[in-house]
């Protein structure tokens, strides 16, 4: 008998459909809900990373979202997890709760669930360690601890630890080690010293300046997120010793560590010492409930804080039958699972050095203890092998988190960074977790470093760009792609450092338009408006941790003369519009920090490319700069008018006799070009923007009075046009500049305008030198056999001008050409061998350290372009003039 054939009907597919769409517009109101009510910020940095997940049911290590993808967790809610999502043994105390109708809420009284956990706390807890007050979270238990020590010595100084994490309420922020958390809040609160963690000697000295203040100190037995780092051996009987010396009361933050995540129930059991206060939480609530509680000695309690520290909900029934039933589980067959989590600790932790001497330049350390472990990837930028996202997110400690949404999305494994070493991977399954998940996390990891290490950067970010299809279609693809993999990883550029006593300089820019947007990364192959898309989606995850500009590459450039000097060049993640669209206030603090950084790092001299230079109104903007500044317009003129003046001569044009059109006219790079383009044409037309008519035609007159006064002003002019002839002629019969500028304008000899499109067409000479993304140079507007220069960043000259008007010789004047051609390693989208004026001036300008003079403002002297056009040619740097050269910047403006 033949089977009926299975067939899918219209409406059925109709239907599958409908419900998928309903799934992904359940999801998408749920993403916006929370953007919209809970937190923008951690909203946008998830989407961001691309761990933008909605979960919609849990059970043990696995997760799941409305499409019924699966996820395995290794981050556990940063050890909130002991036996994973939705424990049943958990639920059945919860059910016992609501079986027997036990009041939770019933202060003031005697609190029977509570005496119950406080007492099953205190039969497991090291030491002396009897008492136990009850709250809410780890940072409530963390306050209560502070609490505590100063009631009960009568003193108020706490000391803790550098990158320590203690909580987000004033106290425990206030002993927080890391101040760009504590700074926005008022943190830290007085009372509060910070010391190297691992140091004895530290403490010892803290002790000796200050013990007869101190209240206490509170450590970490392993700094969670300041990047699973472990007390060094010895340390903590050595604080415990000098607290006792001191008469200092040893808080040890168990918050995270405590109840069986380092394989002792309480990590400090692994230092054999017993601290006089203990906060704990997290894995207290069995996964299900939040609850925080401090245990100490007899000899910590006071009437003051047991009278006057309270809370309404600490000690609520409900949470204590499930802190009653975690520890239950913990401690059961003599801690059973609290040695299977040691064993499976040292198992997993031996896997992630496998995976990482497989991976030995991209991982730096593993490190930990039971299951809560880290996996540092290295900072090194040498490791990657060309410019590229790789490389500056390395730079910027960004790409583990990257790495976890990578993982998240294409091998279903969830990760996280540590909360302030952001290039550590922490690893904190439930305590529950098997081998055989062990063994899915370590290939999964291994692969996903093989995607870096082998620079694949387009599989890397593919998640992150918008695409149709479902998941289950990328996985297939990404499986069959597996095999596809380069036999060999990139070879990875050989290191760059500077050398002792060589001139340090470094330049910041940003993509300018699509195509510079394109050559960021080679290795995405993709268009520029792809990769746009991916940096703003990328942008989102920024916060105060990120670095403003991201580094391009390191650079050593060797002059014709054997000098040397070392760069750093970085971009800023923006577009040219976005630059501009931003309020002032935000893009000149962008830049500012750009160069406040790069001066950290070691810059005598810093370059500001495109628009960088226009938001801070050429540098002007920017304050309490340690170093010069330079905007590279000076050597940017120097290219410009020799580009055009060349190009001339190729178009066969008499420069004494020919119009020349300045788009930019009154602006620094357009009117010094004007002002030495003056010496040498017949008519000089500047032009300025249409958007503020009145505005720029008052900028514009002034021009062309400054034009007059430099002509007039100067001693000789060789090969003098038909302008600076007639200027001369009226100076010497005793004419001002404004009245020769009147009488120039009605003959036509030097005029200006806002309208481009009215004058173009009279230009013999164009040179566009604006600061607007729009490509104003049309091939209608342009004379049969001109000769345009741009240099305009985004370029006003699109690569159609060239295509549709052979006759025209363009050239882009802001190019020349490095010393010797060499290659500067980093792509700007201009040929090898080739870098802008402006990243030109900041080179040469670090060889006159000790006499820099730079481009800054609006006014650049004309003296400052002439000495930069000689150092230019004594180093080696050239103008940059192919036989046939096409619009480099090709694509359409930055949107």
């Amino acid at each position: 008998m033949t089977p009926t054939p299975i067939t899918t009907t219209a409406e059925e597919k109709k239907a599958a459909l409908r419900a998928r769409l309903a799934r992904l517009a359940t999801r998408d109101e749920t993403a916006e809900r929370y953007r919209r009510h809970s937190n923008p910020y951690i909203a946008r940095t998830l989407d961001g990373l691309g761990i933008d997940v909605h979960y919609v049911r849990g059970e043990g290590t696995r997760l799941y979202d409305a499409e019924g993808n699966e996820y395995l967790d290794f981050a556990g809610a940063y050890g909130a997890l002991p036996f994973g999502h939705n424990p049943p043994a958990i639920w059945d105390a919860i059910g016992g709760v609501q079986q027997a109708a036990e009041p939770s809420l019933t202060l003031p009284s005697i609190l029977g669930a509570s005496a119950l956990l406080a007492e099953r706390l205190a039969e497991a807890a090291p030491g002396h360690l009897n008492q136990v007050w009850q709250c809410n979270s780890g940072a409530e238990a963390v306050e209560a601890a502070i609490k505590l020590a100063r009631a009960a010595t009568g003193r108020t100084l706490v000391i803790s630890t550098r990158n320590s994490f203690h909580g987000k309420t004033l106290g425990a922020l206030s002993a927080t080690g890391r101040p760009r958390y504590q700074l926005p809040f008022g943190a830290p609160a007085s009372g509060f010293m910070h010391i190297e963690f691992g140091d004895p000697d530290a403490l010892r000295e803290a002790f000796d300046e200050h013990g007869d203040q101190a209240a206490a100190f509170i450590v970490e037995p392993l700094q969670g997120e300041g990047g699973i780092v472990a007390a060094p051996e010895g340390y903590l009987a050595q604080a415990r010793e000098l607290c006792t010396s001191h008469g200092v009361k040893l808080i040890v933050d168990e918050v995270q560590t405590g109840l069986g995540r380092t394989g002792r129930l309480f990590a400090c059991e692994h230092a054999g010492i017993v601290p006089d206060i203990m906060p704990l939480a997290k894995a207290l609530g069995g996964g299900m409930v939040p609850i925080g509680a401090v245990l100490f000695g007899e000899d910590s309690l006071t009437e003051d804080f047991g009278l006057r520290h309270t809370s309404t909900f600490g000690g609520n029934a409900f949470c204590s039958r499930v802190g009653v039933r975690a520890l239950e589980l913990l401690t059961a067959d003599d801690q059973a699972l609290v040695r299977q989590v040691a064993e499976r600790g040292d198992y997993l932790l031996a896997g992630l050095r496998r995976v990482s001497a497989a991976h030995p330049r991209l991982v730096a350390d593993v490190r930990g203890q039971g299951l809560l472990l880290g996996v540092e990837l290295s900072t090194n930028t040498d490791i990657h092998a060309d410019q590229g996202l790789f490389r500056s997110l390395a730079d910027q400690e960004g790409l583990a988190g990257f790495l976890c949404g990578y993982l998240l999305r294409n091998e279903g494994i969830r990760l996280a960074p540590t909360y302030f070493a952001n290039s550590v991977l922490r690893v904190e399954p439930p305590l529950t977790v098997s081998k055989e998940e062990c063994d899915t996390l370590l290939a999964a990891l291994d692969r996903g470093l093989d995607v870096i290490e082998y620079g694949d950067s387009r599989r890397f970010f593919d998640h992150l760009l918008p695409k149709p299809g479902p998941r289950d279609a990328e996985n297939n693809a990404r499986e069959t792609a597996a095999a596809q993999l380069p036999t060999r990883p990139a070879v990875p550029v050989q290191p760059t450092g500077p050398r002792p006593g060589e001139p340090r300089w470094a330049f910041i820019a940003h993509p300018t338009d699509l195509a510079s947007y394109a050559s960021y990364d080679s290795r995405l192959g993709l268009d520029g408006d792809q990769v746009r898309i991916l940096f703003d989606r990328m942008n989102q995850c920024r916060n105060v941790d990120t670095a403003a500009a991201m580094l391009v590459g390191k650079v050593r450039v060797e002059t014709d003369t054997g000098e040397t000097s070392y760069g750093e060049i970085f971009a800023l993640p923006y577009g040219a519009r976005r630059l501009l669209d931003m309020p002032t206030a935000q893009a000149t603090a962008l830049v500012q920090e750009a160069v406040d950084d790069a001066v950290a790092r070691g810059a005598q001299i810093v370059g500001l490319g495109a628009y960088t230079s226009v938001v801070t109104a050429n540098a002007t903007a920017l304050s309490n700069l340690k170093v010069p500044v330079t905007t590279g317009n000076a050597y940017t003129v120097a290219a410009a008018v020799d580009g055009l003046e060349q190009a001339a001569v190729q178009q066969d044009i008499d420069l004494a006799a020919a119009s020349c059109v300045v788009l930019g006219g009154a602006g620094a790079i357009g009117l010094a070009s004007s002002l030495l383009l003056a010496e040498k044409v017949g008519r000089l037309i500047l032009v300025g923007n249409p958007a503020n008519r009145r505005r720029s035609e008052q900028r514009l007159a002034a021009a062309a009075e400054a034009v007059v006064a430099h002509l007039a002003g100067l001693d000789e002019i060789p090969e003098a046009g038909a302008l600076a002839t007639a200027v001369r002629d009226r100076s010497a019969q005793g004419s001002t500049p404004g009245q020769i500028a009147a009488a120039l304008a009605t003959e036509s000899l030097l005029t200006w305008s806002t309208d481009a499109e009215a004058v173009l067409p009279e230009g013999d000479l164009i040179l566009a030198a604006t600061s607007t993304p729009d490509q104003l140079i049309k091939p209608e507007l342009a004379r049969k056999g001109a000769a345009v220069c741009d240099v305009s960043q985004p370029p006003n000259v699109g690569p159609q001008l060239q295509q549709a008007r052979p006759d025209l010789r363009v050239v882009a004047g802001g190019l020349v050409e490095m010393p010797g051609r060499r290659d500067l390693g980093v792509d700007f989208g201009v040929p090898s061998g080739v870098t802008y004026a402006c990243t030109a001036e900041t080179m040469i300008i670090a060889h006159r350290l000790h006499e820099p003079v730079v481009s800054h403002g609006e006014k650049l002297s004309v003296d400052l372009v002439r000495m930069l056009r000689t150092e230019a040619a004594r180093l080696g740097y050239r103008l940059y003039l192919p036989q046939q050269h096409a619009q480099t910047q090709g694509g359409s403006a930055d949107v």
